[in-house]
């Protein structure tokens, strides 16, 4: 395999495009016996002629979706249950580089301290919060007894149910009780007319990395005008020969699959939506616009800096910050200075494009094919109305997902969303801030960066001050997404011997 091919049968569907379902159930299960759970495992390889199976990314026959699509993931913990630990510390000695941060956890405590999961956020509170945890026992605080996770895509919340509870009964029996059992379920919904648009108003799923040379899943996808610079495929799809070599090596077991961080965020709408109108000199939607980048239709401030009329195409994804890209519309005149889009705001910090002051963003462009991740999140919980009870639980949930998670998921947390350093140089008041969306841990420590600061037209800076948490973290997994013939030796409990 080299990186202009990928073994479409072998790679779980949603690493090459997003099914576009919106009833989803997001599942964690506890293992109680391994050799059931090994059996369930079988089940779900693709030919089994069970009930339900894992999606794969080959073309879906004549364009037409499925009924349902399925993909699984597994904890180290969970890996330790079915293959053995001596088998696992194999695997991770021959796949260290991308190994260790998933073998260590979301839990761990350095890590947390890197990326913000701290204090509210911290994993001794995860799971409780926003309702879905089934076990009698509380949550593990390393995450012990979460071992599985799997994501099941439906048409409408009947189907979903229903395919659900499929899904339990080829649960195979151990002495008389499931093989494996619930942990923790959440279930997702659209919570506007529009299914992009999440729980703070804002459409989603926009830039999403392009992957090179990977066959396109469908004809609309054909017709998009696409200037963004193609990441190769390796970075989201382990296949352990050259041009992998060079960036790391992987064990068997690993091709054709990757890593992921499995996130429960919370949001807060009612305290965003009051920090929105808390300036004075800053309309609530142009507040909510540079603190994300984009205006909440998705337009960037770059390309429509002074309203969100809709753009021609809805192109709303090909642009630059520095030099304007061939299909940029709107101004022609660069960004270096922040003024139509802040240092610190949301878009630019998870992916700074074309800005080579950007630390780690310098070198021949290649950094913007390694700090990207695949998004596979959705909105959970109602959607908010105006003078409802305090309590109510709502964000999103999902998948982050990078071969290298060090380079990539836990990269774009630690040095972009939660750093103050953000550019060099940097014109900004407050050092580009930190992520006025996601950034936690500097905010918390130091309330000097409790304020978010924007360049006005005149060159002057609005300061808008009482910056707080508006995403609280309430639960995280780093899972390994196996290939299909991963997914069997897992299902044997055997590793390839390479």
């Amino acid at each position: 395999m080299s990186d202009n091919y990928v073994d479409l049968e072998d790679i779980q569907g949603f690493l090459i495009r997003g099914y576009n379902f919106r009833h989803i159930k997001y599942v964690v299960l506890n293992i109680k016996n391994a050799h059931g759970a090994r059996a369930f495992c079988a089940g779900l390889l693709p030919g089994s002629g069970a009930p339900l199976s894992i999606t794969n990314a080959e073309a879906w026959p004549g364009n037409n979706k499925p009924e349902y699509c399925l993909n699984i993931g597994f904890t180290y913990y969970g890996l330790e249950e079915l293959i053995t630990k001596p088998r696992c510390t194999e695997v991770w000695g021959k796949s260290y580089e991308l190994f260790n941060l998933y073998k260590n956890g979301a839990a761990d405590a350095n890590n947390c301290q890197q990326i913000g999961d701290t204090d509210a956020s911290a994993p001794v509170n995860w799971w409780l919060n926003s309702g879905g945890w089934l076990l009698d026992t509380l949550p593990d605080p390393k995450g012990k007894d979460l071992h599985i996770q799997l994501t099941l895509f439906a048409k409408d919340p009947a189907d979903r149910d229903f395919y659900y509870e499929k899904l339990l009964s080829m649960i195979p029996m151990a002495d008389g009780e499931p093989s494996l059992i619930p942990a923790f379920v959440k279930d997702s919904d659209p919570v506007a007319e529009d299914p992009d648009v999440i729980h703070f108003g804002y459409k989603d799923s926009i830039s999403q990395p392009r992957l090179d040379n990977v066959p396109v899943m469908s004809v609309s996808e054909t017709t998009l005008p696409d200037d963004r610079i193609p990441v190769p495929a390796y970075r989201f799809i382990i296949n352990g020969t050259e041009p992998v070599a060079p960036v790391y090596n992987a064990h068997g077991l690993l091709k054709n699959g990757t890593f992921a961080a499995f996130r429960l965020l919370f949001q807060d709408v009612k305290k965003f939506n009051t920090f929105l109108t808390s300036d004075p000199n800053t309309p609530p939607d142009l507040a909510a616009a540079k603190m994300c980048g984009r205006w909440l239709n998705g337009n960037p401030l770059v390309v429509s800096p002074h309203s969100e009329d809709p753009l021609p195409g809805n192109d709303n994804n090909n642009f630059n910050y520095i030099e304007p890209s061939d299909h940029q519309k709107g101004p022609k005149a660069d960004d270096d200075l922040g003024a139509l889009c802040p240092y610190a705001a949301h878009i630019r910090r998870s992916n700074p494009r074309d800005d080579s002051s950007v630390k780690g963003n310098d070198s021949h462009n290649m950094p913007l094919q390694t700090h990207r991740v695949l998004r596979r999140a959705t909105p959970y919980g109602p959607p908010y109305v105006a003078g409802e009870p305090d309590g109510i639980q709502r964000g999103l949930i999902g998948l982050f997902i990078g071969a290298k998670l060090t380079d990539q998921f836990q990269f774009i947390m630690s040095q972009w969303i939660e750093s103050g350093g953000f550019r060099n140089p940097d014109t900004s008041p407050n050092h580009s801030g930190i992520d006025p969306l996601f950034g936690q841990q500097i905010r918390d420590m130091d309330p000097n960066h409790a304020e978010f600061d924007y360049r006005k037209s005149d060159g002057t800076y609005e300061r808008m001050t009482g910056l707080t948490r508006f995403i609280r973290t309430d639960g995280s997994m780093y899972l390994f997404l196996p290939g299909i013939k991963g997914l069997e030796w897992i299902s044997k409990g055997l590793i390839p011997t390479t």
